[in-house]
């Protein structure tokens, strides 16, 4: 009678164990942020004439893509702070200004554009630049540069 106790104890025991009539199965997925600019520059932005005034001419097309739930900000920096500089001489300049997306940008300290909401992907935006135009006899002849950073950022 023991062992017969014991048999079914274990029989009990045993069937218990797998006795479950539902059982859960966790799923789930993580999407990673996504942040990418893209700048794509205008075929004038490499030969601009500076003896010619331009008034808001594109010179390039920036492509924003964010997914951050937060949305996210583009910074704007220009390494002369919005001078075109002789290539060796700089104290040679030619002044502009520049708008992004039809905005004016203080290229003297920079400048932060914010966009608010989830999954903003895929915009593009324009870059026009305007400056007055200087005669070639004022100018040392040479290459005027500058470098403007665009810099894409989770808010």
């Amino acid at each position: 009678m023991k062992k017969f106790f014991t048999a079914v104890l274990a029989t009990l025991t045993f069937t218990s164990a797998f006795a479950a009539t539902s059982g859960t199965l966790l799923l789930k997925g993580t999407v990673p942020r996504l942040l990418d600019i893209t700048v794509t520059a205008a075929p004038i932005a490499a030969t601009l004439p500076l003896n010619t005034t331009q008034t808001n001419t594109q010179v390039a097309v920036v492509n924003e893509k964010s997914n951050s739930k937060t949305g996210y900000k583009v910074s704007i920096s220009s390494a002369n702070l919005g001078k075109l500089v002789h290539e060796s001489v700089s104290t040679s300049v030619v002044n502009y200004s520049l708008r992004y997306n039809s905005s004016s940008v203080n290229l003297a300290t920079g400048q932060t554009f914010t966009y608010s909401g989830a999954g903003s992907n895929n915009n593009n935006r324009n870059v026009d630049i305007s400056y007055t135009g200087i005669a070639h006899d004022l100018l040392i002849e040479g290459d005027y540069s500058d470098t403007v950073t665009f810099t894409i950022a989770a808010n």
